[in-house]
């Protein structure tokens, strides 16, 4: 078998184990995105305290977004009066809410891994955006400055896309039928689409990377680099790995899963997850541009500390 054959023979086992998987989800964010108006979420926002940023952290239970869609609502729950802190919190959180990403990775982790590693994602957002909080009472990062968003600017490749209501260029859902009752279901269809639109490259991304991965490298050395180890450097390891891989974190979750099914650590997944998205090109440009650079460097220094902190913890727990 030649190296093209092997390649694309990894790649159709993957569409093959993950295509149902990802119509279910790209459902089920649909529901979600239908049903549960945004302004729920930006409402429940106040001052830079322990109750803004925990309901900052606990939005990824509610909220369906990828990391590239989180942005422009991170900017404007800043410019609508939530801190710096709450608003990165939120940022940091909120890509590992969706469906896709939840049933993606319980198809390679298992459910209760992948519960347990959205449980520590929620968390370490949330530690976060203690420190970003006192950093930014201490006038050591920006606070909120009147901004303007244009949400079409919002997915990774820098180009943005047509905001939700927006006519496509494939398929076509009556925008007028959106909204009344009894054809909730085409408004459910219709941000399913809108959804795979924005993330299906991505998707795309983390499969190409995850076939290559599965094709030409050897478990043995997955396992013996990224595996579980009382070294510190398997999950040391994953940090730059993570932060050069351009991917939303539906990729990610992709790629991650992988590694995982190859001998790498829950840990190695979780700083993967964490610190992939967190280091996104775009997503630190727009928090520099938006929120300040002190505020950039610091929510890129302050993640991954504590990706890496958390991502220890989570293989004592699992040995």
């Amino acid at each position: 078998m030649t190296y093209i054959e092997q390649y694309f023979a990894a790649l159709a086992t993957l569409i093959g184990d993950l295509w149902m998987w990802f119509l279910v989800g790209f459902l089920a964010a649909g529901v979600v995105a239908e049903f549960v108006p945004r302004s729920f979420i930006t409402r429940h926002y106040g001052n830079n305290d322990f109750a803004s940023l925990l309901k900052a952290a606990l939005s990824g239970l509610v909220a369906s977004t990828c990391s590239c869609g989180a942005i422009p609502m991170a900017v404007t729950l800043r410019e609508k009066g939530a801190s710096t802190a709450v608003a990165l919190t939120f940022l940091l959180a909120t890509p590992w809410s969706g469906a896709p990403q939840f049933l993606v990775l319980s198809n390679f982790l298992g459910v209760a891994n992948t519960a347990l590693l959205m449980v520590c994602a929620v968390i370490a957002a949330f530690l976060t955006g203690l420190v970003l909080s006192r950093l930014e009472k201490h006038q050591r990062i920006d606070s909120p400055m009147p901004t303007t968003i244009h949400t079409g600017d919002a997915c990774a490749d820098g180009r943005g896309g047509p905001p939700l209501g927006v006519g496509f260029s494939i398929i076509q859902f009556p925008p007028q039928a959106v909204g009344h009752p009894g054809n909730r279901l085409i408004g459910v269809l219709r941000q399913a689409w809108e959804n795979f639109r924005d993330l299906g490259k991505y998707l795309a991304i983390g499969l190409a990377l995850a076939a290559a991965v599965s094709a030409f490298v050897p478990t043995t050395v997955v396992q013996r680099y990224l595996g579980v180890s009382d070294s510190p450097w398997a999950i040391l390891l994953a940090v730059p790995i993570s932060a050069i891989i351009e991917c939303c974190s539906e990729g990610f979750s992709v790629f991650a899963g992988q590694l995982y099914t190859m001998g790498a650590s829950l840990g190695v997944v979780f700083v993967m997850l964490m610190v992939g998205v967190t280091t996104d090109i775009t997503e630190i440009s727009v928090v520099w541009g938006k929120f300040g650079r002190r505020s950039a460097v610091a929510y890129v220094l302050v993640s991954t500390t504590v990706a890496v902190a958390v991502a220890y913890i989570i293989d004592l727990l699992s040995h």
